[in-house]
């Protein structure tokens, strides 16, 4: 910290150095620096003050904080020193000559968080030679708690190779694969850092295989990427690179499987357009749709979940109705029938959440646990084996769990602790636990805390915390999880690029 000392005249020095020699030690300030010696300088400083100190103004926007004001001297001072702390560490100091002025503060690279700012000011006496003193027991002071306003991550997303975040002003970035244009920047480019989509305004978002959907807070649609199956719901199969507008409206909520998507609309219908190939646009053919269809008989919907070839509705009784293909029993219904339209999961009720992954499905109930059916090669269903189920079975040994996930073979729970727990296909680290081993049961995700949101790729993860850093973990060859690098991970990293 710099000091501001007097040069004194010679027999103020002599008596200053007479006073040392008998013992005598200089006085100091409050905050630890050394007062001018002498009795000329406590005669200078006697009656001055800092008669103004006022804030005009101060904020932290994206990390870049400023704040000014003004300031007046009074009693024969005729200067200022000013010093402005944040959270009581000293950040910068200034002199200012004059009886009046303003002082400006500016700091980039501050925290996205609340600070505690102050500024303190010191008459001076600066004389006709230069010589000055600052008269630090004349202190003045101002505090004041300042907000910050910087742009969050609201929401995160992961496809097959690309991550979507929705950031709290309402814009789309992404990262990863961008060969279908799922990026929404326009190109076809791959990238490790993340881009813009070009939209305002977003509510919600999600990702598919290879595109990528958001729902604007006015109830339109809007997607971008690959569109082979017409998945975006233009009208053509064109793939685009930028975001075009999907035609419906008054949609309350949107999801998106492998090549096709859902929405809901307020009035709880479900419309559904994209790949039907086995019947996963419900409409009762296989017939795929460029834009959207209503899926017949289904009412009072309140979440959907899709994958890879079929789709999942909750209803708000808490029944789960499924439909699409159903080779491996991922509908549900006790057989492996196809199912063009709707069909009720027999048994299960009071369940508040769903997830679709590549051939099974997971369910959470009201009472915080988890059950799943459908292909358990990897052991996906979490229920300690590897046998295909064509009804539900409870994942045991998990329970409070508020969020759940699933992809290509893994699932993922959050517990209302705020920790993940994964089962499933290990290939690429995907589980978070530091193997590529497949676990038939649950297991913990590494050093990771905090957490209110999970979203499982295809084979890597992406967790949400709570100071809304985003992590991610598993295949990154893309560039998917958001570290800047291509690097597989088996434990959680901070997805760096993705920070507020």
């Amino acid at each position: 910290m710099k000091r501001h000392l007097v040069r004194a005249p010679l027999f103020a020095l002599l008596g200053g150095l007479l006073l040392a020699a008998c013992g005598g030690a200089p006085e100091t300030a409050p905050d630890g620096r050394e007062e001018p010696l002498g009795t000329q300088e406590a005669a200078l400083c006697s009656g001055t003050s800092v008669s103004t100190l006022s804030l005009q103004g101060i904020s932290n926007y994206e990390g870049e904080m400023a704040g000014s004001g003004n300031w007046a001297v009074s009693g024969g001072a005729n200067a200022v020193r000013l010093e402005y702390y944040l959270d009581g560490a000293l950040y910068s100091g200034e002199e200012r000559t004059g009886a009046s002025g303003g002082w400006y503060f500016s700091q980039s690279g501050v925290s996205c968080v609340p600070h505690t700012f102050v500024v303190k000011a010191w008459p001076m006496v600066i004389d006709s030679s230069g010589n000055r003193t600052t008269c630090y027991a004349n202190v003045r002071s101002l505090t004041q708690s300042v907000t910050s306003y910087c742009t969050t991550i609201n929401a995160v997303s992961a496809g097959a190779f690309h991550t979507a975040v929705l950031k709290s002003d309402g814009t789309v970035w992404s990262v990863g694969y961008n060969y279908s244009g799922q990026l929404g920047n326009g190109t076809s480019t791959h990238s490790t850092t993340p881009v813009s989509a070009g939209l305002g305004n977003i509510l919600s978002l999600d990702t598919g295989y290879h595109h990528t959907v958001a729902l604007r807070n006015d109830g339109t649609v809007w997607a971008w990427g690959d569109n082979g199956s017409g998945q975006l719901g233009d009208g053509t199969t064109f793939k685009r690179t930028s975001p075009v507008q999907v035609g419906i409206g008054n949609v309350a909520r949107i999801t998106t499987g492998g090549w096709h998507t859902l929405a809901r609309k307020h009035d709880g219908t479900v419309w559904a357009w994209g790949s039907n190939y086995y019947g996963e646009l419900g409409d009762g053919t296989m017939t795929s749709r460029t834009t959207p269809v209503q899926v017949p008989g289904l009412t009072n919907v309140i979440a959907l979940a899709a994958d890879y070839s079929h789709s999942v509705a909750l209803k708000a009784d808490g029944t789960v109705w499924t439909w699409g293909d159903n080779t491996n029993g991922q509908l549900g219904d006790g057989t492996t029938l196809r199912r063009l339209t709707p069909v009720q999961v027999p048994g299960l009720s009071g369940v508040v959440a769903v997830a679709a992954g590549r051939l099974h499905t997971l369910a959470r109930k009201d009472d915080g646990t988890v059950w799943a059916w459908g292909n358990n090669g990897s052991g996906q269903l979490g229920d300690g084996t590897t046998t295909q189920r064509l009804t539900p079975v409870r994942v045991p040994g998990l329970s409070n769990v508020g969020y759940i996930s699933a992809s290509y073979y893994h699932s993922v729970a959050l517990k209302s602790d705020g920790t993940v727990w994964s089962w499933g296909g290990n290939f690429r680290g995907q589980l978070g636990d530091g193997t590529t081993l497949d676990r038939s049961s649950p297991v913990q995700a590494v050093g990771l805390g905090g957490v209110i949101a999970i979203e499982a790729g295809s084979s890597y993860t992406m967790a949400l915390k709570q100071d809304r850093s985003v992590w991610g973990w598993g295949d990154n060859v893309f560039g998917q999880l958001g570290d800047g690098m291509t690097t597989q991970r088996e434990t959680p990293v901070r997805a760096v690029k993705f920070s507020p």
